[in-house]
């Protein structure tokens, strides 16, 4: 999968190239289970605003590169309503309240992943924290509650 994506290093991720599975619906393509490899809404407005745009074809420049995201809303997701992004010659937009039984010619996937050895500020303090906790040898509750065992520093 290396050779057909771009790293993104700005967003931590690496995105295929090619919008792929074309003509499919979100139901054949068993999309329920890979939500977390589809792109967010907040991560194709930055590419479609990016220097990635063109290669991505994100730009308008293509009318068959249209691929689902992950759904936004939670309003939407609780009526199981999927989304997409699509870009063409007038502009860009998401859809986000389409049929999961839908498919076009134009409409596929592109996946992406984690940039790898790369951690998100969240994930960073995460793995940093149970590195700590197996240092230390402390449960949870000796680092959050220390006053409730009679080992606070200041008795």
């Amino acid at each position: 999968m290396k050779n057909n994506c771009i790293d993104i290093p700005e967003l931590n991720i690496s995105v295929e190239k090619e919008v792929h599975d074309k003509g499919k619906s979100w139901d054949e393509l068993g999309l329920d289970y890979n939500r977390k490899y589809l792109l967010t809404a907040e991560e194709c407005i930055w590419l479609a605003n990016s220097k990635y745009a063109k290669i991505l074809k994100m730009d308008g420049n293509s009318s068959q590169d249209d691929f689902f995201i992950q759904q936004p809303f939670n309003k939407n997701k609780d009526f199981d309503y999927i989304a997409g992004f699509c870009a063409y010659s007038g502009g860009a937009n998401l859809d986000c309240g389409g049929d999961s039984a839908y498919s076009n010619s134009g409409l596929g996937v592109r996946f992406k992943k984690k940039l790898l050895g790369k951690a998100s500020p969240k994930e960073a303090f995460r793995k940093s924290f149970k590195e700590r906790v197996k240092v230390c040898g402390f449960g949870v509750t000796h680092l959050f509650f220390p006053r409730l065992l009679g080992l606070h520093p200041l008795k």
